[in-house]
C-alpha cells in the first residue's frame, strides 16, 4: 500500500490528538490529587491526577518492548492500597511508567528466568531487589482516553489481568497536558490536511 493512503489517516489522527490535548490542558490547569481508596470507589473525571497513598506491586507487572522485540522499554504496574495483593483483589489503577529503575529491574528480573537460574540466585536476587518487589510512592500522570486508549497493546495488556476493572484506569506516569505541544499537532493536521486538498484540486484540474 502507497504511503499516500496513509496520509488520511495522518491527518485525522493529528487533528484529533491536538483537540483532545488542548481539551485535556484547559480542563485540568492542575493535577487533581486524590487517593488510591477514593479512585476505587469512583473514577474520578480529571485527566491529570496524582494519585496518594498507593503501592506499585511491581511483583506483578507486565511490559512492553520497542517494536515488541528486544528489552522491556516501558512496563505496567498495578496501583493498590498500602495492604492489598493485586493477584487478589480487583485492579482500579494501572501505571504505564518508564521510571528506569522500574524498567531495570523488569529486563533483570527476565534474564534471570532465561538463565534457568537456580533456586539460590533468585532468593539472592530478590532479597538484593526486595524494595523493589512493593514501592510505595504517590504516582502523578495523564489517564489514557479517547484516541490515547484502546488499540492492541491495551488490549494485550487487558488480558493479561483477568481482575482488572471494568472502568480501570490507565495512568501515564510523568506526562503533562500540554497546550502548546497540542497546538502543534493540531496544525501539523492542518498541514498534511492542505496538501491533501492541494494534491486532489491539482490532480481535478489535470483530469
Amino acid at each position: 500500500m502507497r504511503i499516500g493512503c496513509f496520509l488520511p489517516l495522518i491527518a485525522i489522527g493529528l487533528l484529533i490528538g491536538g483537540g483532545q490535548g488542548i481539551y485535556t490542558a484547559v480542563t485540568n490547569p492542575k493535577p487533581k490529587e486524590i487517593g488510591i481508596d477514593e479512585v476505587a470507589q469512583q473514577k474520578p473525571d480529571a485527566k491529570w491526577l496524582r494519585i496518594t497513598g498507593g503501592v506499585l506491586d511491581n511483583a506483578n507487572s507486565a511490559y512492553t518492548s520497542a517494536f515488541g522485540v528486544g528489552e522491556a522499554s516501558q512496563v505496567y504496574i498495578p496501583l493498590v492500597g498500602r495492604t492489598q495483593d493485586s493477584t487478589k483483589l480487583p485492579i482500579h489503577v494501572l501505571v504505564l511508567t518508564k521510571d528506569p529503575d522500574l524498567v531495570k529491574f523488569t529486563n533483570d528480573s527476565r534474564k534471570l528466568e532465561k538463565s534457568g537460574s537456580t533456586d539460590a540466585a533468585t532468593k539472592e536476587f530478590l532479597l538484593k531487589n526486595f524494595e523493589r518487589l512493593r514501592v510505595a510512592r504517590d504516582v502523578e500522570g495523564v489517564v489514557q482516553f479517547g484516541i490515547s486508549s484502546g488499540g492492541k497493546e491495551e488490549s494485550k495488556i487487558r488480558a493479561l489481568y483477568q481482575n482488572l476493572a471494568d472502568d480501570a484506569l490507565i495512568l501515564e506516569e510523568g506526562e503533562k497536558p500540554s497546550v502548546l505541544a497540542s497546538i502543534l499537532m493540531m496544525a501539523g493536521g492542518l498541514l498534511v490536511g492542505g496538501f491533501l486538498v492541494m494534491s486532489s484540486m491539482r490532480k481535478a484540474k489535470a483530469a
